[in-house]
């Protein structure tokens, strides 16, 4: 990872500058954000993120780091924007990424990125907690264009919440939220299979409650989700994996319902049902989860994401594999802020846990950044949930197929 830190150049000190970088830096390692706010300038800013949310985000983001082995200052610059000091920061498996943090002429933190913009916003998204009472939540399930939507209370309201696995947090439609701290313009809210989203300022929650899982005195990302309401109904934010991600998450399309399961206890609930199981180990690809299986007779690694609409491939899968697909044709696929992409579609077999799935509607796009990031051929979702009911475990990282 790659730190930057800026300063005045009269009045810096490299030495002083560089024993709070590395303070912040072990505080990331630690996950131990206390003592930050001593470090920070009373302007400080989180790249384009401002006070009073600036310290909180970058707080959030210390508490919630990626695992990190080491850093090594790799350049200093100091000009008349302040003194740039820059960190490579080596993960557990070898990999490296890049960070900045900016200084004043009083050698207090004036600007920070530990992190890519996106990232970090939505790493500032709480995980809702279950009440003491609760040990199973039964969610109503409704599909609109496909897609997944459950009700959740925020305020006291009822608020169509599109259930999505594959968003990393919590994200509300500033068409029906206001953005009551600051309200500025925050930077990318997050790259979808489609489209960018611009994250437009934050709000906050006093109560967001879904049947007992709750968050409450929350600061959550606003953004425009108007491309979302093309499904016919009024989608007022995304419900991402950070809400759930402590709980066992059970699919049922056809009873139209969702289930959260305490994960110690899932086992044992799943036997007094009755339900026979089939496990899938998957491997942690960033957020999500990926597991090996094949489209057609080709061995592929694809995440699991209830926010697919449809499978999803590389855009030249057609080419490269043509008697796995039929029916091709060209559509739109919607998505997360400006994603509306002109993909063609068709129509291929799945074959998960030696299960084959027939006539899955599935989409070809530039997914480029999946491949990049983390590592897979592609998504599975809807398709698979409509005829398949299953339940996806983030803390064992396994997938259980269902009968």
């Amino acid at each position: 990872m790659f730190i930057s830190i800026v300063t005045v150049v009269h009045g810096q000190d490299v030495n002083t500058c560089r024993q709070i970088a590395e303070r912040i830096l072990t505080a990331a390692h630690n996950h131990t954000p206390d003592g930050i706010d001593e470090l920070l300038a009373a302007d400080f800013r989180y790249t384009n993120i401002k006070q009073p949310v600036a310290a909180k985000v970058l707080k959030q983001i210390i508490a919630q780091m990626p695992a990190m082995m080491s850093w090594e200052l790799t350049d200093t610059k100091q000009d008349s924007t302040g003194l740039t000091l820059r960190y490579t920061i080596t993960k557990p498996d070898s990999t490296t990424s890049e960070a900045t943090i900016l200084f004043n002429a009083d050698n207090l933190v004036l600007e920070a990125d530990l992190l890519n913009a996106d990232i970090s916003l939505r790493k500032a998204t709480p995980t809702a907690k279950a009440q003491p009472e609760v040990s199973v939540v039964r969610i109503p399930l409704h599909r609109y264009g496909g897609l997944p939507i459950v009700t959740v209370t925020i305020d006291g309201q009822p608020c169509n919440m599109f259930f999505d696995s594959g968003a990393p947090g919590v994200i509300l439609n500033s068409k029906y939220f206001e953005h009551n701290i600051d309200g500025q313009v925050m930077g990318s809210g997050g790259h979808g299979a489609v489209g960018t989203g611009t994250v437009s300022g934050m709000h906050h929650v006093k109560l967001m409650d879904m049947g007992g899982v709750a968050l409450s005195e929350t600061d959550i990302m606003t953004s425009d989700l108007s491309n979302l309401e093309t499904v016919g109904i009024a989608v007022h934010g995304i419900l991402g994996q950070s809400f759930y991600k402590d709980f066992d998450v059970l699919f049922d399309f056809k009873c139209g319902e969702i289930v959260l399961l305490n994960p110690d206890t899932t086992y044992r609930w799943l036997h007094d049902k009755g339900y026979r199981c089939q496990t899938l180990s998957g491997v942690k690809k960033g957020h999500l989860l990926a597991f090996e299986c094949q489209v057609g007779d080709t061995p592929v690694v694809l995440a699991f994401d209830s926010g697919a609409q449809t499978n999803l491939l590389a855009i030249d899968w057609p080419e490269q594999h043509p008697s796995s697909v039929k029916g091709i044709k060209k559509d739109n696929l919607i998505g997360y802020g400006d994603g509306q992409a002109s993909i063609t579609k068709g129509k291929t077999s799945l074959t998960l846990g030696g299960r084959k799935f027939k006539k899955l509607q599935t989409a070809f796009s530039d997914i480029s950044h999946l491949k990049e990031s983390k590592g897979i051929d592609g998504l599975f979702g809807c398709e698979v949930l409509a005829e398949q009911k299953l339940l996806i475990s983030y803390k064992r990282q396994e997938l259980i197929l269902l009968d």
